[in-house]
């Protein structure tokens, strides 16, 4: 009983690694450690799949279980698996919420799916918003799991902070994309509260991508040197990767989570923090409220006046900056324990491997959401296209492979070709035009999610929109 899956690797000319990255890298490094050895275990290459019809043949007729950890491009593995009538299961999974690209792979997947094929998430709070928008899914099986912590250390990092006992300032910690839809204005009017307000210094310290002009570094540091005045209270770290970040964690006395983000189906770094024993303050939106303390969790107010784009990241709403700067003063803040959960996923991920091996359906699971999150999920509503056809599918993919491909040849003719038709047909072509740039600055291959897998939305005019109810 073989299994097979792409050896996934980021471009390494990319300049940041969201957590839909690391999760994809994590799950091949799972596949090719000592605790899978008594697996038949197949790595491909995805574009080989899509561009060489023989060995497509050779590596799927052979393989009884296709792992898609290639982000949202998993409706490809279902079309070669029709179009070539082969006989295997599939195990998919989503990584980004209310996002084009992965509404796009459920929308194609859907006249393909079959009773064994498995839906993974990473959260409740995933699961709750992928059978909202797409009813189907209920009468099929979902998985949650997440084997993140196959990249952690060993032992977690030792705390360093001292909450400001010393005479110290109080750090506040960031670790993630400086963006308006993770909320980051919020934190800097955090940090410039609690210095007004309360007795103690406070420190932020920053670290990762600057994604919003609003959010850079320059411009923070004049906002809060303008409203404090002169003084340490804010450090800019550039982005490093995933395994320099801890020591960065037992800097931290607290963490803080403001995101509202359309994309957020987790939150990497609240597993992070809690098993690096940081306590977080954070919003009650996506999965936090499965995975914080009560108190740890402020109130969220989101906008129900806007109509939002599912091409673009958006923050829905505001965390009160009062609750927070209550609960940051308000008494010992204790770490979140969400990690002891998450340590077990490489196990059930390499169980439910074992359980493919023996051509056994692993049994749907319950899921249980806080009321916070099914009081979003009810109030969300998403306008999609119609539903398609199998054959309306198999067309539309088929189209999209030589783009697929194309693409990432660089410098090519025929890239530079489909790259001014991809700009001409864009709906968005300042988004386009910058998806552009950066591809001519890394290898421009798929594995920059929210790359090619949503400029591919032009192609097919998939434009969903969605509101949020009063």
């Amino acid at each position: 009983m073989r299994i097979t899956l792409h050896d996934y690797v980021t471009d390494p000319l990319l300049t940041q690694k969201d957590g839909v990255n690391l999760a994809h890298e994590n799950i091949a490094t799972l596949m090719k450690s000592e605790a899978a050895a008594d697996m038949d275990v197949i790595f491909h290459d995805f574009n080989r799949l899509l561009r060489d019809e023989e060995y497509a043949r050779e590596v799927l007729s052979s393989s009884n279980c296709v792992v898609s950890n290639i982000g949202p491009h998993a409706h490809y593995y279902f079309y070669l698996r029709d179009k070539y009538d082969l006989d295997f299961r599939i195990i998919r999974d989503v990584r980004t919420a209310i996002w084009s690209s992965y509404l796009l792979q459920e929308h194609l997947c859907a006249p393909f799916l079959r009773d064994e094929d498995i839906l993974m998430v990473a959260s409740h709070y995933t699961r709750g918003i992928y059978e909202k928008i797409f009813p189907h899914l209920k009468k099929f099986t979902t998985i949650r799991c997440y084997p993140l912590s196959v990249a952690f250390p060993p032992t977690p990092p030792p705390r360093s902070s001292t909450g400001g006992r010393d005479g110290s300032s109080y750090t506040l910690g960031y670790i993630g994309r400086m963006s308006e839809d993770k909320n980051f204005p919020d934190l800097v009017r955090l940090l410039i509260t609690v210095n007004q307000q309360k007795s103690q210094k406070f420190k932020l310290v920053v670290c990762g991508d600057v994604h919003s002009p609003s959010c850079h570094p320059d411009r923070v540091q004049q906002q809060v040197s303008a409203a404090l005045g002169a003084g340490d209270y804010f450090e800019y770290l550039p982005p490093r990767s995933n395994g320099h970040i801890w020591d960065l964690y037992s800097r931290f006395d607290t963490m803080i989570f403001p995101s509202t983000s359309n994309l957020e189906t987790l939150g990497r770094v609240l597993i992070e923090a809690s098993y690096a024993r940081v306590p977080v303050i954070c919003g009650a939106h996506a999965a936090a409220p499965e995975l914080m303390p009560a108190n740890a969790i402020c109130r969220v107010t989101y906008n129900t006046h806007q109509v939002f784009s599912t091409h673009y990241d958006h923050s829905l709403g505001r965390v009160s900056i009062d609750e927070m700067a209550n609960v940051l003063t308000g008494g010992q803040l204790l770490a979140p324990d969400c990690h002891l959960d998450y340590l077990t996923h490489p196990e059930k991920f390499l169980r439910i491997m074992h359980q493919e091996a023996a051509n056994q359906m692993p049994a749907n699971e319950d899921f249980v959401l806080a009321c916070q999150q099914q009081r979003f999920i009810d109030s969300l509503v998403v306008e999609l296209p119609q539903p398609v056809t199998l054959a309306q599918s198999s067309k539309l993919i088929a189209r999209f492979i030589p783009w697929f491909l194309t693409l990432q040849e660089g410098n090519s003719l025929a890239c530079k070709q489909l790259q001014a038709e991809l700009l001409a047909i864009s709906r968005h072509p300042e988004r386009t035009a910058r998806f552009l740039d950066k591809s001519g600055l890394s290898g421009g291959d798929f594995t920059n999610v929210g790359g090619i897998d949503i400029e591919l939305c032009h192609v097919a005019g998939f434009y969903p929109e969605f509101h949020i109810k009063e």
